[in-house]
């Protein structure tokens, strides 16, 4: 029986998803891609889940795409076919950034080309002092096609995207270049135990609230404050019928803490 490329466990409102070909790096092959999706299946199935940590098992977060799949593509005459699936991961991966459900990256270890694609789709980044974090592709000739472009730019100004993207080079987490992407880098034997205390406590709050954030915020990306004020009273007046808002407005008149039930 062939092993699961991604376990799932969702404990205490918190779905931990951790990629798990750690023999190989924990590259996003083909059969892993698959498992994810089936993951995040299970993770929108669960009202229970309210928050998503991503890491990796053994010494890497993920090394990116598998470059031994990418050449069997071209051995076999299919470029179609690889662009097809360079396609479906990143479909997959934006699945976790367009999540209703905060998303955070614990990254244990490298996080290189498709593996720093996947920490830009997450709305939180912890990373280990030993982490190491690069675009890669330019190392091998390959191109980015998972929002290693697309979204790099968007988080880094535009001279540090280009020397990630052009060199090539893996950075220590705490790096100045990367400052925009980490958002803190904790000693690697306590960064499992960080993201848990981060997970649990931002899935005592309203996934409702957190869910409205987390769209307006995507939806105001890169537009005039302007549009974004609009977006942001939208989605207030959508959100204050909601029976969240009641149960926090009342927990603090009562002087207690709010349960969210999300509804």
């Amino acid at each position: 029986m062939t092993k699961s490329t991604v376990l799932l466990a969702i404990t205490r409102g918190v779905g931990w998803l951790r990629l798990n070909r750690a023999d190989k790096r924990n590259a996003l092959s083909q059969q892993l891609i698959s498992d994810l999706n089936a993951a995040l299946d299970q993770i929108e199935n669960d009202p229970l889940c309210r928050v998503i940590v991503v890491t990796g098992m053994g010494p890497a977060f993920s090394a990116g795409g598998d470059l031994r799949e990418f050449k069997q593509f071209l051995d076999r005459g299919d470029r179609e076919g690889l662009v097809r699936f360079v396609d479906h991961t990143a479909k997959t991966l934006s699945r976790l950034e367009d999540s209703p459900r905060p998303v955070i990256a614990a990254v244990n270890g490298v996080a290189v080309a498709g593996g720093m694609e996947l920490l830009l789709c997450c709305d939180i980044v912890l990373a280990a002092d030993t982490a190491l974090i690069g675009d890669g592709h330019a190392r091998y000739g390959v191109l980015p096609g998972a929002g290693g472009v697309a979204r790099l730019v968007n988080k880094v100004p535009p001279n540090i995207a280009a020397r990630l993207l052009l060199s090539g080079e893996l950075l220590p987490a705490g790096h100045r270049h990367l400052t925009g992407l980490v958002d803190e880098v904790v000693p690697h034997d306590e960064l499992i135990g960080v993201a848990g205390e981060l997970a649990a406590h931002i899935a005592d709050l309203s996934p409702l609230a957190l869910a409205h954030m987390k769209r307006t915020a995507h939806s105001a990306r890169n537009q005039p404050v302007s549009v974004g004020l609009g977006l942001e009273l939208t989605t207030f007046g959508d959100y204050i019928g909601s029976r969240d808002f009641a149960e926090g407005m009342s927990a603090f008149s009562e002087h207690r803490a709010p349960v969210f039930t999300g509804q």
